[in-house]
């Protein structure tokens, strides 16, 4: 017959720790666990990474040169739609600095995502005649020299440049 746990709390400097003795079927087992730190800290660090607040300095920089190579010759170096290539096309292209500004200061990431790999239509991007972003990294990393994981490595390049495009917000 199981024994109800026993529950002793210390204090640690800050830390609050949990010392747990479980007696089941004949059984003993001490658990030590910070919930403080162990459930705090994930959570935080995942809502900074997701609200573009902190994003690491590579990944911005890969997310510039892959923006520069192919998103700033319709929506310009600074993001704001002044490409050399947008002057002719039929469509205005969208200022891409005020994306967070029009969804009430929230930066819309996952749409941003799925504009660029090609999974949410996108006016200016064509038809699903033409190749989107996603299929064109794709394409790209299976001719590579590794060749492997090309969704992944889309995947990834979309996301570089969407964080990059986060910081261009104002």
């Amino acid at each position: 017959m199981p024994v109800a746990p026993s529950i002793a709390l210390f204090q640690a400097g800050t830390l609050s720790l949990r010392r747990c003795k479980v007696n089941a079927f004949f059984e003993k087992k001490e658990i030590f666990m910070r919930p403080s730190i162990n459930l705090i800290a994930p959570g935080l660090a995942t809502l900074l990474f997701l609200s573009g607040a902190w994003i690491p300095a590579a990944e911005t920089d890969q997310g510039r040169e892959l923006y520069l190579k192919y998103c700033s010759s319709c929506h310009g170096t600074d993001g704001r739609g002044s490409g050399p290539v947008s002057p002719f096309l039929t469509i205005k292209v969208p200022d891409l600095t005020l994306l967070r500004k029009n969804n009430k200061g929230l930066y819309p990431f996952d749409r941003v995502m799925s504009s660029i790999d090609g999974s949410r239509a996108v006016r200016g991007h064509g038809d699903r005649e033409m190749p989107v972003w996603g299929e064109v990294f794709e394409k790209e990393a299976r001719e590579s020299d590794s060749g492997k994981y090309p969704r992944l490595t889309s995947l990834l390049k979309v996301q570089a440049i969407a964080e990059y495009v986060s910081t261009l917000q104002r």
